[in-house]
């Protein structure tokens, strides 16, 4: 029997470790499929961009192409009108020559020296003209408008993929541009500062030599904003105020900022206006520094733009409100301290009276801080008086006659 049972337990082992191995090489067919299909994923991201590439790069180079053209056709041009000019002023000088001969020999070199001079300041004109119709490449050529992309549904920004702004309709055009940076200001130098800076020569090295000029820090590339333009839209301040109310939620997690990343309440959505929206990024697994992900949005009457960034700093709530400092608290040793008749009590002394605190708490008018109701009795047992202690150390008494209360002073 025993021998049976441990069969049937080795078995039953047996039978889990197959069930377990087979569990695995599932598990590990479904991770070589998902690898695949990522690295299929990313292989075709990657396709999509170099295609995206080249289509820009063809389209520059077709630009330029046209623009070379149009250039050369120019300047062949200018040289053709250069040449007939030159040829009709040395024709009239040709006539002008023959006439001058006809009066003898003098006349006849006076004209070659016109001639000569003539032509060389012309050809001078000409020489000097199509030297700068070169070097200014004729007329400046504008850049071709950009041309519209079809709507997106997801803004990436550092590979992370956002929920772009709802649009739709042949109506609505969407442009895509990069935001260039402003180069940094150069420090102003001063003239002391130059003058020392200068080496006469021949008195430091030798003479011709000059100094191997420092190379400048290598900056760190900033994160390259990308701008959507959006034109056609029938209402942009509604759709704009929708978006950022989408955004807002928990599940996009993003909140209405300042320029310092503080986080605000929103906006009212006029006619024009912008508002910024940003959001925490934990840092990557693979390390690095966590970051913020911004989404600044403009809009007016003709249309929207948002732009993509990753701004410096975190997103922050602002500061608590500084308490004002409240007056110290008060309790029954204070009011057994005073004298009877600041409380309105007739005697010399609070030892004849006896307190008792009233269980709960009050409000009064006026002061948000709750109240503790003492009753104070006399010798025969009868109440003299009731009062409330606040806690913020307020006094006050209840005024039977009125029904109402009335602050003391402690002073």
């Amino acid at each position: 029997m025993k021998q049976d049972k441990a069969e049937k337990i080795i078995q039953k082992a047996e039978r889990k470790a197959q069930k377990a191995a087979a569990q695995v090489q599932v598990a590990s067919k479904k991770a070589e499929a998902t690898k695949q299909k990522q690295a299929a994923q990313a292989e075709k991201k990657a396709n999509r961009a170099a295609k995206s590439a080249e289509k820009k790069a063809a389209k520059k180079t077709k630009a330029a192409e046209q623009a070379t053209k149009k250039a050369q056709q120019a300047a062949q041009k200018a040289q053709e009108k250069k040449a007939k000019a030159v040829a009709k002023l040395a024709a009239k000088a040709t006539e002008g020559q023959g006439e001058a001969g006809a009066d003898g020999k003098g006349g006849k070199k006076k004209g070659k020296k016109k001639l000569l001079l003539l032509v060389a300041a012309v050809l001078v004109a000409a020489i000097g003209a199509g030297a700068f119709f070169f070097l200014k490449g004729g007329k400046e050529e504008e850049e071709p408008p950009p041309e519209p992309i079809a709507a997106p549904a997801e803004y990436v920004l550092n590979e992370s993929h956002i929920t772009a702004l709802p649009v739709w309709g042949d109506e609505v055009l969407v442009y895509q541009e990069e935001v260039v940076p402003e180069p940094p200001a150069e420090p102003e130098k001063d003239e002391e500062d130059q003058k020392d800076g200068e080496t006469p020569e021949g008195e430091e090295g030798e003479e011709g030599e000059e100094a191997p000029a420092e190379e400048p820090a290598a900056e760190e590339a900033g994160f390259q904003k990308i701008l959507y333009r959006y034109e056609g839209l029938q209402s942009p301040q509604d759709l704009v105020s929708a978006y950022a109310a989408l955004m807002t939620t928990a599940d996009a997690g993003f909140s209405v900022v300042d320029e310092t990343l503080l986080r605000i309440d929103p906006p009212e959505f006029g006619s024009r206006g912008t508002v910024q929206l940003a959001r925490n990024v934990p840092a990557p697994e693979e390390g690095g520094e966590a970051g913020v992900h911004s989404l600044l949005l403009s809009w007016d009457a003709q249309g929207c733009t948002v732009t993509l960034d990753m701004p410096d700093g975190r997103v922050h709530d602002p500061k608590p409100a500084k308490t004002s400092p409240t007056a110290p608290s008060r309790g029954l040793s204070d009011l057994e301290a005073l004298h009877p008749s600041k409380l309105g009590l007739p005697g010399d002394s609070m030892e004849a009276y006896e307190l008792m605190p009233q269980e709960g708490s009050v409000l009064i008018a006026g002061n948000p801080s709750p109240c503790t109701r003492v009753n104070i009795y006399g010798e025969n047992g009868q109440i003299a008086g009731s009062y409330f202690l606040s806690g913020d150390g307020h006094l006050y008494k209840l005024d039977d006659e009125k029904n109402a209360v009335v602050e003391l002073d402690w002073e």
